[in-house]
């Protein structure tokens, strides 16, 4: 019983901070570079891309009270194509590095290279500063 009981907390905390593909899916976001640098130059638009981590609180924390505010949303959206990547997925471009997580990207879509990098969670005033 001591056993079943460990292996649902695990189980439960697990699945707690994992990405979530809804939030990727209702908020539009790309969840491939390749894909998101396609878009963007359609769009004309350079990359705001978020890395984050599985087992990170304070990345599931900044999709929460952070990227899913509306006024958050909109100007991201109509400034950038986001993208949303974890970091140790195979879907992560390993030449943007990230170190602390969340990370926060800005990405020039004519030569594919950074403009700035955000480090940690940010709350809603502090995101809409950068």
């Amino acid at each position: 019983m001591k056993n079943f009981l460990l292996l649902l907390l695990i189980s439960v905390c697990t699945n707690v901070y994992a990405i979530s593909p809804n939030f990727i899916k209702t908020m539009g976001y790309e969840s491939t570079y390749d894909k998101a640098l396609q878009k963007a130059k359609k769009e004309n638009k350079n990359i705001m891309m978020v890395v984050v981590q599985k087992s990170c609180p304070w990345c599931r924390k900044m999709e929460k009270q952070t990227l899913k505010k509306e006024q958050i949303d909109s100007l991201i959206k109509k400034r950038f194509i986001p993208l949303l990547v974890d970091e140790a997925s195979k879907d992560y471009p390993k030449k943007f590095e990230a170190k602390l997580f969340p990370t926060t990207i800005f990405i020039d879509i004519k030569n594919e290279k950074q403009i700035s990098k955000v480090l940690g969670y940010k709350n809603k005033k502090e995101f809409k500063k950068f």
